[in-house]
């Protein structure tokens, strides 16, 4: 791969007719596009950006779903020298506030959105009473297809390696957002850096499902993959929420030799995998499956190779690594081919400055880790204490990064940039870990640190333990340590998904106190309902933004419906069928997607005109609510929420 210096010469070199991007839109829904052509579609979309008088350094907040559109946009704004700047599509109003918070970062910025996303967003202005911002915002909208393309092709701008090549927002949608600047010179390296540690070649072929907003997605499964000459596939995201078997279905259709998926897509494929084992799958090609961007269940990894391995997978193709958006992604690699490793380390000894050692798994108190490879070509990684001192290996601390690849700061945020950047370089992560052997160990993020009566505790424990109570699900309960306004000092809180009727909760709060007492001598002082938990675009669970929640007061009202109730837990309560309770919580799940009208049981979902994504998301919802039990094809067997309750309780 020749060294490029920027993205336009990345794109201007490897611009082939044999090389290509296939989008992915359903079984037999396909369109491709070679490299060549993207290059001439993004030259005529950057005319026609040029015609409306936007010029380098301008902004451009990228909010469109279809990946094709994204890509012909995002390498207008490079080749132009603007500055594209990736948000995942909207489809809540917490994205819709995200967007204006972004927006508002710029002095000058366009928005590219769907039609349909701005029109709901026009409604989202007025219901919010917006106003100028609205105005601004909309008045500064570009919709996909609305482009004059018939004028001449764009002036290529000559941007340098030290040019902001484009902004990477945190993927969360909750707080102030941080805008990572990611300068050519940033990408190149990693890019270099990722196509050695991983041996990537022209012969490879990969699939992706994650978002384009998403640096994994973007900079790991379309940059590199341009720059490598690799042909990949991009398999739209809402897609694989849906039709998750799809994924390796095309996989083996495809002859893919590269895959990705965080922790919690391996977990969304087994369910339907469990209920309908593909046939005539064959996983043989695969040399590589990335697995990242959120913590690493190993016991999941191997579950998961050992599925597969009947339908060919290779059981040394997991590829465990770590990275994030301030590295302009990659940062440590294990060696291609070799075991996924784990170690063994006790939860007690893991605070900082402390020296690990290893202990057996059957040792009381013992967590599995995964080993996350060595640095990456170019990158130093160091472990320190909390005043940026390095420690050596085997000891506790936080993790920092140095290298160029690593970014410069945080966009207007010149606070951030000096709380998290050294005067010598060094970037600290905000994750705790150490060094093994050489190898980095990410044991979770500092901020996410349960502490109570002065003793650290990791919120993943208190999830695991909670997870064994009936009816609580894996990614449908957090634990965060709060300060309530009375409060002298910091208590326990788990924050749980649930969306029936208080009463049905009662029950589970006392268990999960009952179990997290019993199990880690802590007292779980505040039990809390929360419709869903807040999650970043690759499914990292949002404590801290339940924490600031709790100590801002906005559960005060569920918490005061809920203390009489938990006191009265012992007296009979009046009897009620179970179909009843099955409707009412069918019709909590549904108001959440349908809230322009009042739902009845009688309701048929489908004569409201849902269009399928909201149907998609409804079912969705429907199967976490009652796991394993509701397909796609019963919402058209059962359409009234009657219906279903009957044939959910006929199937339990």
């Amino acid at each position: 791969m020749p060294k490029f210096e920027t993205l336009r010469s990345l794109l201007n070199e490897g611009a082939r007719e044999d090389r290509h991007i296939t989008f992915i839109d359903g079984d037999d829904e396909q369109r491709v596009l070679s490299f060549a052509r993207l290059r001439q579609r993004a030259l005529s979309l950057l005319g026609a950006l040029q015609s409306r008088g936007l010029r380098p350094g301008h902004a451009m907040v990228l909010c469109v779903a279809d990946n094709e559109r994204f890509l012909e946009m995002f390498w207008a704004c490079v080749l132009g020298g603007l500055v594209p700047v990736p948000l995942a599509p909207i489809s809540s109003d917490e994205q819709r506030r995200k967007l204006f918070r972004v927006f508002a970062q710029f002095d000058s910025a366009s928005v590219y959105i769907d039609a349909a996303a701005l029109e709901r967003l026009d409604g989202f202005i007025a219901a919010h009473g917006l106003g100028l911002d609205g105005q601004r915002l909309r008045e500064c909208a570009l919709i996909p297809g609305s482009l004059d393309l018939g004028a001449q092709p764009g002036q290529p701008w000559e941007s340098q390696p030290e040019d902001l090549a484009f902004i990477q927002y945190s993927s969360g949608s909750t707080g102030d957002p941080k805008g990572v600047m990611l300068t050519h010179r940033n990408l190149i390296a990693n890019i270099h850096s990722i196509r050695d540690a991983a041996a990537f070649s022209d012969r490879d072929v990969a699939l992706s499902w994650m978002p384009l907003s998403h640096d994994m997605g973007l900079i790991g499964f379309h940059l590199n993959m341009l720059a490598c000459g690799v042909s990949h596939l991009l398999m739209r995201t809402d897609l694989f929420a849906r039709r998750p078997l799809m994924w390796l279905e095309q996989a083996s259709r495809r002859k893919a030799t590269v895959l990705c998926s965080p922790n919690f897509g391996y977990q969304h494929y087994f369910k339907q995998y469990v209920l309908k084992q593909p046939e005539g799958l064959d996983l043989s090609c695969v040399r590589l499956i990335f697995n990242g961007a959120e913590p690493i269940s190993a016991d999941l990894a191997r579950r998961f190779v050992r599925a597969m391995e009947p339908h060919g997978l290779k059981p040394n193709c997991m590829f465990a690594v770590y990275g994030l958006a301030e590295a302009s992604l990659a940062v440590s690699f294990p060696r291609p081919g070799s075991a996924l490793e784990t170690l063994q380390l006790p939860r007690s000894g893991l605070s900082v400055g402390a020296r690990v050692t290893a202990v057996s798994s059957e040792a009381e108190g013992a967590a599995e880790f995964v080993k996350l490879g060595w640095p990456v070509p170019g990158t130093e990684v160091r472990i320190s204490d909390e005043s940026g001192v390095g420690l050596g290996e085997q000891v506790l601390g936080r993790v920092q990064i140095r290298g160029d690849n690593v970014t410069r700061g945080y966009f207007r945020d010149e606070t951030k940039t000096a709380k998290c950047i050294s005067s010598e370089g060094w970037l600290d992560t905000g994750d705790l870990g150490l060094m093994w052997e050489g190898q980095l160990i990410v044991t979770g993020r500092a901020k996410d640190l349960v502490i109570v009566n002065g003793q650290n505790h990791y919120p993943q424990d208190l999830e695991r333990v909670a997870e064994q109570v009936a009816g609580i699900e894996a990614n449908r309960v957090a634990a965060a340590s709060v300060r309530a306004l009375a409060a002298d000092s910091e208590e326990l809180a788990l924050f749980v998904t649930h969306r029936g009727d208080l009463n049905d909760f009662v029950p589970k709060v006392l268990e999960l106190r009952r179990k997290i007492l019993q199990h880690t001598g802590l007292q779980a002082t505040h039990v809390v309902p929360v419709k869903q938990i807040p999650k970043t675009s690759s499914g990292k669970l949002q404590r801290y933004a339940l924490a600031q929640a709790f100590e801002q007061g906005e559960f005060e009202d569920v918490l005061a419906e809920l203390e009489p109730l938990l006191r009265a837990a012992g007296a009979e309560q009046p009897p009620q069928s179970q179909a009843t309770t099955t409707v009412r919580r069918l019709l909590e799940v549904c108001a959440v997607f349908v809230t322009d009208r009042k739902l009845t049981p009688q309701t048929n979902l489908l004569e409201i005109n849902l269009n399928s994504l909201t149907l998609a998301r409804i079912h969705e919802s429907i199967e976490r609510e009652f796991p394993q039990r509701v397909d796609v094809a019963d919402l058209f067997d059962y359409p009234t929420l009657e219906q279903l309750a009957e044939f959910l309780e006929r199937s339990s």
